[in-house]
């Protein structure tokens, strides 16, 4: 394997060198440069979105501006980052696509038909077990090939369990969705009951402020006399 490649599939490789030429100033240039392009090309109306793109990209800034432009979209449908392959395309991958065998029928597979395939499977792999155990009691060198195929009834098994993860990424959504309907119920029922509560008590001192006016209807008038005597009093200290 050359430099370049171990590079490339090397796990967290250091920056890349042009990143010192991320700076305000030049960013400032790149979008003096984007403004005068546009400015420059007057798009016929006739001229397709395809050719505009291709002149887009083709088009680069001088100098170490050119640095600041994206990459485009590598062609392909893989790519590769951080030692991996990786497709743009999110799909579920097929056994014949990790080079395994595929010991189930697909056609028209639907969750039941998905049940009896599982148990099957099971059946298979804890009869196999049982060969490998006997295999090796007699000759433990012939081991391989019972292992070969509980290896691949595993790896049936294990995407057989994997063609239910959308149903159980919508479940687990479903669940997150209630979960917080009844947080937010339990809260508003929290409030209501202390909004009631300070209702309830208001209430009560409003009743208690009744009876007391209603038990002792001269409490008002004693006061009010109260305040006419000391009013006099300092009527009569005035004029001494």
């Amino acid at each position: 394997m050359s430099n370049d490649e171990d590079l490339i599939s090397s796990l967290y490789p250091p920056p890349p060198p042009f990143v010192k030429f991320f700076t305000p100033e030049n960013l400032t240039k790149l979008q003096a440069w984007k403004d005068q392009q546009e400015q420059e090309k007057q798009p016929e109306p006739q001229e397709s979105l395809a050719s505009q793109g291709e002149e887009n990209d083709s088009a680069l800034p001088p100098g170490e501006l050119q640095f600041l432009i994206p990459p485009s979209k590598p062609s392909g449908s893989q790519y590769r980052g951080y030692g991996n392959i990786w497709s743009f395309e999110d799909a579920f991958p097929s056994l014949k696509d990790t080079q395994w065998p595929q010991l189930y029928d697909s056609l028209n597979l639907d969750s039941r038909g998905k049940i009896a395939e599982l148990h099957k499977i099971m059946d298979s792999l804890l009869l196999n077990f049982l060969e490998l155990v006997g295999v090796l009691s007699v000759d433990p060198l012939q081991f391989e090939n019972k292992v070969k195929d509980m290896s691949a009834l595993l790896i049936n098994f294990n995407h057989l369990l994997n063609t239910y993860r959308p149903h159980q990424s919508r479940e687990s959504l479903i669940m997150m969705l209630k979960n917080k309907i009844n947080d937010k119920n339990l809260e508003i029922q929290e409030i209501d009951r202390v909004c009631e509560d300070v209702k309830r008590k208001i209430r009560a001192l409003v009743q208690d402020a009744q009876e007391l006016v209603s038990i002792d209807p001269g409490v008002e008038e004693e006061d009010e006399q109260d305040d006419n005597v000391e009013i006099n009093k300092n009527d009569i200290k005035e004029n001494t």
